[in-house]
């Protein structure tokens, strides 16, 4: 009931909204482009809108809004913004729903339906472009691949285009339009098979998979010969033998489809028809509000690059030099690629209280160049879950990342390179790495700050980072908080707590001048690695930026909480000196069983070399460790030694975010006074 009453109320809220502005128009599945746009006589499709806003905006009228009603709005080509769709400061031209948020529907797809019966259970039908990705009943379908799940392990590599398979994984197959994923350590690509050779069990790219990673230690094809590389085969209709999985004959366009449920004529089966949804190119002043965006294409190969996946620029919605663009309170679902992109010289735009969910590549991802760095957006409270990396941000500066709460990512949950004054804060992030690839997979993930030794100034605080676990595949085991080899410069790590971590550090440390201060870090259990961990001296960066060496010194640790079954409390890359560490003092360390261990140093030598003079070994005192309550009880010696209590209840998002219990199959809204934890609604 009182759902009803807030909906009548944001109806006459919403009256009068419209009441107010110089011009509103209203779009309907059932409507026509030809008509005036009222609510009687509503236009059609999206595009009918904003070229009808264009003829408005050009007879005078500054302030519009366009409402859209419940429905299904299939587009056959990508829609595309540009500077004379803008609105002016202050007054955004407004596209928003008409009725209950999310519930109509921008569709980058068709439905196919003249489906052909191929025989086991395997259904094909006749394209006009190639789809790499696919949709039945809003669930997506996989490339028919070799294994189903999880990955091979080639036998031998002998360079980056030439890979040697093992005589049990695969037998004879057809190669013709497959591609091969793979991982070798942390670096992944998608790559066209160019031939097979079976009698030498030889697979052969049509590219190399070492990418744009010359002048690194890529460059030495040893490096591959010697470097574990798992790895599957897709899009071959020989392995097409589950249902759920599709092959595209790129050679005649032709899908083949073994659904999941028959008959297949009654299932709402949707291959896309754009690359990108909705593209926003010289535009200014323009808000999307309570809409719901869903399918793009995916892809077929994807070159391996520094930039993990910036390369990866399709999507839902694409910004490119855009000022004050809005997404707020939409629902982004079934991307073959990204939710958000963001593209070159993007200011002040706002990513706020979005359900974003099943993206192949990211949830929101920044890929700026060099020469057009993106500054000063906000990417706020939004829920990004199941999809391949949460938000991803390279070469910006001055964004504020918070009250996010990201979970089931294949990846990192945040990942920040080439970037400076970032804010990462309040953000919920868990169960990362889900892929089963990226043993270097980090709650959050910093590198090649930009600016130099200067530069950087990335605040981490108030995150929760938990339930976090290694796959124990070659390479390395990151951290709930990894700031990585090559130049990261001047970060601040505070009032985060850290628990539930296997086989990852908590935080781990290389580069100048980083202060980790305050927070609490809960390793209990097996398969634990050390809370803390640090580089020493002075060491190549070899693998991003060609200016090496990049200093390790001057680290602060101050005012910690560590609870660890574990008796290492800090892990030491090389010998410490007297430039290493800045101050490390007034910590609390707590090892159930008594044994303490810092960089293979017993207390005593650790504190003759000035470090933790003051900290205290003994219980903290949490109020209920077991329910990761990490208040104090009287009594805790952590207050004394400066600690302050971190309060947890603001983490994560905020009491305004719409959809309830994810809101990806159905649309539930809630009024924004419900409050929200973790697990869901109160």
């Amino acid at each position: 009931m009182k759902f009803l009453i807030w909906m009548f109320f944001a109806g006459v809220l919403l009256t009068c909204s419209a009441s107010s502005v110089l011009a509103a128009l209203h779009v309907a599945p059932d409507g026509d482009d030809g008509n005036p746009g009222t609510p009687a006589r509503p236009l059609r499709t999206l595009q009918g809108a904003r070229d009808r806003v264009r003829t408005i905006k050009k007879n005078g009228s500054e302030e519009v809004v366009v409402l859209f009603k419940a429905g299904n709005y299939f587009l056959e080509e990508t829609l595309r913004f540009g500077k004379e769709d803008s609105g002016v400061a202050g007054m955004p031209v407004m596209y928003k729903n008409w009725g209950e948020l999310g519930s109509a529907h921008l569709i980058g797809g068709r439905v196919l339906t003249a489906w052909k019966d191929e025989g086991d259970g395997i259904y094909s039908t006749q394209l006009d472009r190639d789809a790499y990705a696919l949709f039945e009943n809003d669930e997506p379908a996989v490339m028919a691949r070799e294994p189903n799940e999880g990955y091979h392990f080639f036998e031998s590599v002998a360079d980056y285009s030439h890979l040697k398979f093992r005589a049990a994984d695969c037998a004879r197959f057809d190669y013709r339009g497959a591609a091969v994923r793979l991982w070798a350590h942390w670096i992944p690509a998608k790559i066209a098979i160019q031939s097979v050779d079976f009698d030498s069990r030889t697979i052969t790219l049509g590219q190399s998979y070492a990418g744009d990673m010359q002048g690194t230690l890529w460059e030495d094809p040893k490096w591959a010969a010697r470097t574990p590389t798992r790895f599957y085969i897709y899009n071959s209709r020989t392995f097409l033998d589950k249902p759920g999985e599709f092959y595209m004959d790129s050679a005649s366009h032709r899908l083949y489809y073994k659904p999941r449920r028959a008959p297949i004529e009654r299932q709402a089966i949707i291959a896309p028809t754009v690359d990108r949804l909705i593209d926003i190119d010289g535009a200014s002043d323009v808000q999307f509000e309570g809409l719901t965006f869903k399918v793009s294409n995916g892809l077929l190969e994807v070159t391996p690059s520094i930039a993990l996946h910036s390369n990866v620029k399709g999507g839902l919605i694409r910004l490119g030099e855009a000022r004050n663009i809005a997404v707020k309170y939409c629902r982004l679902l079934n991307s073959g690629q990204n939710g958000v992109v963001v593209e070159g010289n993007v200011e002040k735009c706002t990513i706020y209280g979005n359900l974003i969910s099943r993206t192949a590549s990211g949830g929101v991802r920044f890929v700026g160049g060099k020469d057009h760095k993106n500054r000063e957006s906000v990417i706020e409270n939004n829920h990004i879950h199941h999809v391949g990396e949460g938000i991803y941000i390279r070469n910006s500066a001055a964004d504020m990342v918070r009250h996010n709460l990201i979970h089931d990512v294949d990846s990192n949950g945040f990942k920040s390179l080439y970037s400076e004054q970032q804010t990462i804060s309040y953000n919920d992030i868990s169960r990362v790495g889900q892929d089963g690839t990226d043993s270097d997979a980090a709650g959050i993930y910093a590198n090649c700050t930009a600016g130099g030794p200067e530069g950087g100034h990335l605040v981490i605080d108030h995150n929760l980072l938990h339930d976090m676990t290694c796959n124990r595949y070659p390479g390395y085991p990151a951290a709930a908080v990894y700031l990585d080899l090559d130049g990261t410069y001047n970060c601040t790590v505070t009032h985060n707590v850290i628990y539930n971590i296997a086989g990852k550090y908590g935080v781990h440390v290389r580069g100048p001048n980083h202060i980790i201060r305050n927070n609490v870090i809960h390793f209990d259990g097996p398969d634990l690695l050390s809370p803390f961990t640090l580089v020493t001296g002075s060491r190549p960066a070899y693998v991003a930026v060609k200016r090496p060496p990049i200093g390790n010194h001057q680290y602060t640790f101050e005012n910690n909480i560590v609870w660890s079954s574990l008796k290492q409390i800090y892990q030491i890359g090389g010998q410490p000196d007297k430039d290493t560490f800045k101050r490390v003092d007034n910590n609390v360390y707590y090892n159930p069983k008594g044994n303490y261990s810092f960089g293979k140093m017993a207390l005593e030598e650790w504190r003759r070399m000035g470090l933790d003079v003051h900290a205290n070994l003994a219980d903290p005192l949490f109020v209920d460790r077991a329910l990761h309550d990490y208040r104090l009880k009287p009594g805790s010696p952590a207050p004394a030694l400066g600690f302050q209590e971190i309060d947890v209840r603001e983490i994560g998002l905020k009491k305004d975010f719409p959809y309830r219990d994810g809101g990806v199959h159905g649309v539930q809204s809630v009024p924004p006074s419900v409050s929200w934890t973790l697990a869901g609604v109160q």
